[in-house]
């Protein structure tokens, strides 16, 4: 991934090149962002852009030298990777898994798309009903890797992919050596969950917030990659919050919006008709799909509601609701009560908190279902 490949985010594009130039980049970096803002693909960016030998000055890497055709394919021998995985098929968990064992799907993943997200890495290595974790084995592996001699004889980078998933081990192993690790070695950590890294960690990191991507150049992006015009490209932009991967799950859902909207459907019309049957329907359904799938149905369903209360605000021209939404949502804005939003909210967030912890499926929207049932 080149500098010039990230979409957007100009000005902190100039400012990590010119820390490169000025050989004043930290050995410890936590880049934090919005899904789909590009924290991922600028921290490869950097590391690419300092290890280059043929850059001459330039505000990018080269692209062609030995460095950056082996960046181009994530095999350079000096960059390494730690990101969350779980017992799969066919990783069992007496093998305690670890980054290495997933390393070919991982840099086939990136490749592909270097917006890449939690929930598609996940079902990428078929982790099914279960969530990643960085543990204390991926954590001795990690100091193990950077003990090493670099293979090259110049820098050596660990790119730490969702440290808010490293264990409280696994955290407390790795505090020494972010805070002094050996020469040439820079630890870049991407975090889309900060305030759940612990503390003696991030304060031991410099901190590169990633702002959303700018409309003018999410908006070309969205024009080249789905051929839409400018007008349809900007509502994209607008409802996505300037992020890249979330702007493409949109643009995609066709075929898992209409199974969310018949889910939502069920919630919906058995709770305001006081239909058990049509409730238990819904959190049976829902419950059987994978973990993935239900996160995917709590932002749905956040999205719903936010757009149904500024409608009922008067606020449409705010709402952002695309013209084949409008009818339902409109319908929905006037029979919700306004008190029952910020209590809806509250159960999706626990929800959503419950799904990151393995609660177990048919609890989760089962208490959704009920405390839905009970207000609306």
């Amino acid at each position: 991934m080149l500098f010039s490949e990230v979409v957007g985010q100009k000005e902190l594009k100039e400012q990590l090149s010119k820390l490169a130039r000025d050989g004043k980049v930290p050995h410890a970096i936590m880049f934090c962002e919005e899904p789909g803002y590009g924290a991922l693909p600028l921290a490869v960016a950097l590391a690419r852009y300092m290890c280059c030998k043929e850059k001459n000055g330039g505000l990018d890497s080269c692209g062609s030298c030995p460095s950056c055709n082996k960046f181009n394919k994530l095999i350079h021998p000096d960059m390494h990777f730690a990101f969350p995985v779980n017992a799969t098929k066919s990783v069992v968990a007496e093998k305690k898994p670890v980054s290495d064992h997933f390393i070919s799907e991982w840099r086939d993943a990136v490749i592909k798309d270097p917006y890449i997200t939690e929930e598609g890495w996940y079902s990428t290595i078929e982790l099914e009903n279960k969530s990643g974790m960085i543990g204390v084995a991926e954590a001795s592996q990690i100091l193990r890797k950077l003990s090493m001699r670099s293979f090259e004889g110049g820098d050596k980078f660990m790119f730490v992919w969702l440290p808010e998933k490293m264990n409280q081990e696994a955290s407390n192993k790795l505090l020494k050596l972010i805070e002094e690790p050996p020469a040439g070695t820079y630890i870049f950590l991407v975090s889309q969950s900060p305030e759940r890294v612990i503390l003696t960690i991030t304060s031991r990191c410099r901190l590169v917030r990633v702002p959303p991507i700018d409309a003018e150049s999410h908006i070309m992006e969205l024009m080249s990659e789905f051929d839409l015009d400018s007008n349809e490209a900007a509502f994209w932009h607008r409802l996505s919050g300037g992020s890249l991967s979330r702007a493409r799950k949109l643009i995609e859902g066709g075929e898992k919006s209409s199974e969310h909207d018949k889910n939502l459907m069920l919630l919906m019309n058995g709770c305001a008709s006081k239909d058990l049957k049509k409730i238990i329907l819904f959190w049976e359904d829902i419950s059987a799909t994978t973990r993935e799938n239900q996160r995917i149905f709590c932002e749905y369903l956040l999205e719903f509601f936010r757009q149904a209360m500024l409608v009922s605000a008067g606020a449409q021209a705010i709402s952002d609701t695309h013209p084949s939404k409008k009818e339902f949502i409109n319908f929905w804005a006037g029979k919700i009560r306004g008190t029952f939003y910020s209590k809806a909210s509250e159960a999706i967030d626990k929800a959503l908190s419950d799904i990151n912890r393995n609660v177990n499926s048919k609890y989760i929207f089962a208490d959704l279902s009920n405390r839905f049932f009970l207000s609306l």
